[in-house]
């Protein structure tokens, strides 16, 4: 809750005056919050200027609520037209928490209010302080302000004694202390900082009297946006008078809205009109909101969208030019609201304009309310993908605010209602390698890994007792090996050793084993599951070409590059496929049939479509172009599903998670991507990036699984998938990207894409990095969005990534024209 630092130079009565500070506390300008039991901390008001002053004071309601006498103000005017007292007489019920305990004790020190500044981490901190426990009179409590960092340093003030070592300013330094360790701390954060942290329950009202839809900014505009309006020329000279037209309403206080009746009596009040250049006072026609009970001052005013204006609140009035000018601003480079409004107000200085711009907690709201009003729509698909893009790419973005402002309407696709349909997969089937014996695969491989039939000797001097010794030692470990690949088949034996044998070894003594073979026994001994090498439609491929072996094909087998490789060397070569090297894709076919079999016999049910309720994305966190169809269900059968995935290394891949926040706050973003770096929709991760936000997304939005996804730990997400929804990702390949595939060390070929696109040319369209370029880019917003709510943060991320989209759209069109 910040002070709210613009001057307003309009003229007004007392009246007009109260009306302001509802309006003011009922959009957070101005602070009115409760800090326990009946106890209240109340932000003073300027009656001439109409904003927020410097000083704070404690309300009590205690004798109202037992019904002994009035309330009280600790503010100048408690004895006179006290606005403090008339605001709580209207609004009682709404400022007490639902969930406030009345028995828990009143703390000693109690941080109520904490407003950032800037860049540098340094924040005012307000605190309602008493010299002992449980101090419930506001005559004994008092305000103490500190100016600084979390640690405490900094300057600190107390209201009541001139001292730095007062108790007061003592008991809130301990406070501070205790909620700086806290929040600072690898640990959960600990309970006893809700009991002395006061939060702001004011319910604001985010509407504005304006309220049609606003066109996106010139420089972001599609050629399917529908002209809603002619848009103005920017605003240089104000008008005379902003009348009332048939579209002029007030945001009644149940929530609806009252529309303009020309049979009613009409008013005409001073405003003040922000433009990108200064700011003007101007005339503008008002009418009593005849829904509205008269206590509340509520007014009905001009919607001046025709005008090229936004109408806040009847008092102030800003150009769409200006607002759409930091629009422009944060989502080209970082630009905090501070940083922006310090720019402006110093460009109405320069014009030795005698009204200053706003300040930027006031201008922060008022941007939000238009945010909401833009028509930012069809910008979430790309013009080539189409609705459902076959490839898909997902990437987690560290966009985090803090978890104290998580609320409970934050839903992402990974929350499995009550009434989700139970799934009867069971638990994944064991044994899904190419060599299902452990020792085995872990012998092959640190076998090839270490030179093969020359092993690598550490030393350049090596004595040549003890290179013969590595030789031998070599050869029987080959030996070992090729009658382990006997057993499981002969054909593979066989190729084993003639392109690893003594064969492969050159006159120089170097060992020398063809490039192909290496790769092709590089998957066929890592630990993991042949589906990602073979998935439902790769299989039908290999079945084809072992059932007739022709050259054509052979050609066909792209969808598996091992084995494709190996038969193009095989081919030109001999210009024939060898007889072991069919029956090594006998086996290989048998194998991956048999797998798949294994996995789907685990559940063969349609996953089922069905209706589901479309909520406001703005408070689930939510947001993609296509609808939801399904909700996630539930598998009782695994034990840790729906659960998030632990940040550790795992033990078949030194790839992990990345910690993309601290634990005080939220685990970011994920974000859907097309190949060409149109963001398809994202959502708010509440805890840390996994597996289940991938499948979750996918499962809940896609009639169809995408014929390939393309993730950062991919190795890890197909298993998930193929555990939970078999027969939904029978066909889908999962594969890891080129600028994360040097982090999985011990993962095959087979899961990276740029294996695919090295022999199928049409994968290299697929743009990889596009996930990456948008996250890039998406690290504009991160310091901003860091210090925010959870709707501001939300309202905030869509913003960035609907202009992003649409400057990617603009591209993709310029260059379609270019082309002809």
């Amino acid at each position: 809750m910040g002070i709210v630092e613009d001057v307003d130079y309009t003229e007004g009565t007392a009246v007009n005056s109260f009306e302001q500070y509802v309006d003011a506390v009922l959009t957070l300008m101005v602070g009115f919050v409760h800090l326990s039991h009946n106890l209240f901390a109340v932000q003073g008001w300027s009656r001439d200027k109409g904003e927020g002053q410097m000083q704070w004071f404690h309300f009590d309601a205690t004798r109202k609520k037992l019904g002994t006498g009035p309330t009280v103000c600790a503010c100048p005017n408690c004895d006179l037209d006290c606005f403090h007292k008339r605001f709580f007489s209207l609004y009682e019920t709404r400022l007490y928490p639902a969930s406030d305990d009345e028995q828990r004790p009143i703390p000693k020190a109690i941080l109520f209010s904490k407003e950032r500044f800037g860049d540098s981490g340094d924040a005012t901190h307000r605190f309602s302080v008493a010299p002992l426990e449980r101090a419930t009179g506001i005559s004994t409590r008092v305000m103490v302000q500190h100016f600084g960092s979390d640690k405490g340093d900094g300057e600190w003030k107390c209201v009541k004694d001139s001292s730095q070592f007062c108790v007061h300013i003592n008991a809130a330094r301990k406070l501070m202390k205790q909620v700086s360790v806290s929040e600072d701390s690898d640990d959960d954060p600990v309970e006893a900082s809700d009991e002395n942290v006061g939060l702001d329950i004011c319910l604001p009202d985010k509407r504005a009297i304006s309220h049609l839809a606003i066109l996106p900014p010139h420089w972001a505009m599609l050629p399917s946006d529908l002209a809603l309006y002619s848009r103005p020329l920017p605003m240089r000279t104000p008008p005379n008078l902003i009348k009332l037209t048939k579209d002029a309403s007030c945001r009644c206080v149940d929530g609806e809205r009252t529309f303009y009746n020309p049979d009613l009596a009409v008013e005409v009040k001073k405003c003040t009109v922000y433009t990108l250049i200064g700011a003007f006072p101007v005339e503008i026609e008002t009418q009593k909101c005849p829904r509205c009970p008269s206590v509340h001052k509520r007014r009905i005013g001009p919607e001046p969208r025709a005008l090229g204006l936004f109408n806040y609140n009847n008092w102030r009035l800003f150009s769409h030019e200006l607002l759409d000018d930091y629009t422009c601003s944060f989502t080209s480079s970082e630009t905090p609201f501070e940083s922006w409004v310090h720019q402006v107000d110093r460009r109405y200085a320069a014009t030795e304009n005698p009204i200053r711009f706003l300040g930027s907690d006031t201008f922060r709201l008022i941007w939000f309310a238009y945010a909401r009003l833009m028509k930012l729509e069809g910008d979430k698909q790309c013009t080539r993908c189409g609705v459902y893009p076959k490839n898909v790419i997902w990437d987690g973005v560290s966009i985090a605010f803090a978890r104290k402002h998580v609320k409970m309407d934050l839903e992402p696709p990974t929350f499995i209602p009550s009434n989700a349909s139970s799934r009867s997969s069971p638990k994944a089937p064991a044994k899904q390698e190419w060599i299902q014996e452990p020792r085995l695969r872990r012998q092959l491989r640190a076998w090839l890994s270490s030179g093969g039939l020359r092993p690598l000797i550490k030393g350049e001097n090596a004595a040549k007792e003890e290179v013969l010794r590595a030789r031998l030692q070599s050869l029987d470990i080959f030996t070992e090996v090729e009658e382990g690949l006997k057993k499981i088949d002969l054909n593979l034996a066989r190729i084993f050793n003639r392109e690893f044998g003594m064969t492969t070894v050159s006159e120089k003594n170097e060992w020398k084993p063809a490039r192909q073979y290496l790769q092709l026994f590089d998957q066929i001994c890592a630990d993991e599951s042949t589906m990602q090498a073979l998935n439902r439609i790769s299989i039908e491929s290999l079945k084809d070409f072992v059932n007739n072996s022709s050259r054509e094909n052979g050609q066909r087998m792209t969808a598996i590059p091992s084995i494709y490789h190996v038969l193009e060397r095989e081919y030109w070569a001999n210009r024939s496929y060898r007889e072991d090297v069919i029956g090594l894709c006998r086996w290989m076919l048998q194998r991956g049939a048999d797998t798949l079999a294994r996995v789907l016999s685990g559940n063969r049910e349609t996953l089922p479509e069905c209706d589901v309720e479309e909520k406001d994305w703005e408070r689930t966190g939510c947001c993609y172009a296509m609808p939801q169809i399904r909700q996630r269900p539930r598998y009782p059968n695994l034990k840790y599903d729906g659960k998030a995935d632990v940040n550790k290394e795992q033990a078949n891949c030194r790839k992990y998670y990345e910690t993309y926040s601290q634990k005080r706050q939220t685990g970011g973003i994920m974000a859907c991507w097309c190949t060409h770096s149109i963001c398809y929709g994202f959502h708010i991760i509440p805890v840390g990036e996994g597996r289940n936000d991938v499948f979750s997304a996918l499962i809940t939005r896609w009639p169809k699984a995408p014929e390939r996804v393309v993730y950062d730990f991919a190795c890890a997400l197909g298993p998930y998938c193929w555990a939970r929804e078999p027969d939904f990702f029978a066909d889908t390949q999962f594969v890891i990207d080129g600028f994360h595939a040097a982090g999985h060390t011990k993962c095959s070929k087979a899961a990276f894409l740029k294996t695919y696109s090295e022999v199928d040319s049409s994968l290299n369209s697929i743009n990889t990095s596009a996930a990456e370029c948008g996250n890039s880019g998406l690290t504009r917003i991160r310091k901003p969005v860091s210090y925010m709510t959870q709707e501001h943060a939300i309202l905030y991320s869509w913003v960035f990534i609907s202009v992003w989209n649409r400057c990617q759209l603009r591209k993709l069109e310029g260059r379609k024209d270019r082309l002809g």
